[in-house]
């Protein structure tokens, strides 16, 4: 496991509007994670490397830091451009592992145990939630949500559930 610099849900969720308004891409529609990545390629930002699925057997994609590459799947890859829309999560997971990284040059260290805000994959999964959902979308219908920002129904789901944890959270500190 790898402990990173602490991150809150509402800084991370800065980070994604931050993202969304670099890219110019507005919060009422889907945030095109695989273009992006691919016209960072393009301008030497970031490397992008397809391998064949089983040349990942732990994972459906991987930032590594020291070669500044995103490996992905070729069938993860392949399912950006079929509608599987499941595949828009990993990338953006994996894209904020290049944010950590290269735009926030955080520092990375093994340990055994760590709090989630300082857990690099739980920041990555919060951001990943934030950056394809914004909050303002959460009042929309599941189906509208699915439509409209290319994500599958169980992230939706999921998205939704751990927004009203949070809400019903804050209530019962009041």
């Amino acid at each position: 496991m790898k402990k990173t610099n602490p991150l809150s849900v509402v800084r991370i969720k800065n980070l994604a509007c931050q993202t969304r308004d670099y890219f110019k891409i507005d919060s009422n529609t889907y945030f095109p994670i695989l273009p992006i990545i691919e016209r960072m390629v393009v301008t030497g930002k970031l490397n992008l490397e397809i391998v064949e699925d089983e040349s990942l057997k732990e994972a459906y994609a991987l930032y590594d830091l020291t070669q500044n590459t995103i490996f992905v799947r070729e069938s993860v890859y392949n399912e950006c451009y079929t509608g599987e829309y499941r595949s828009n999560f990993t990338l953006a997971h994996e894209f904020f592992h290049y944010i950590q990284g290269q735009v926030l040059n955080f520092s990375f260290e093994e340990v055994d145990k760590t709090l989630p805000y300082c857990d690099p994959e739980w920041q990555a999964n919060e951001y990943a939630a934030q950056l394809l959902i914004p909050d303002s979308a959460l009042e929309l219908s599941n189906a509208e949500i699915v439509s409209r920002y290319h994500v599958s129904l169980e992230f939706v789901l999921t998205r939704k559930l751990k927004a009203q944890k949070r809400k019903n959270h804050i209530k019962s500190e009041l």
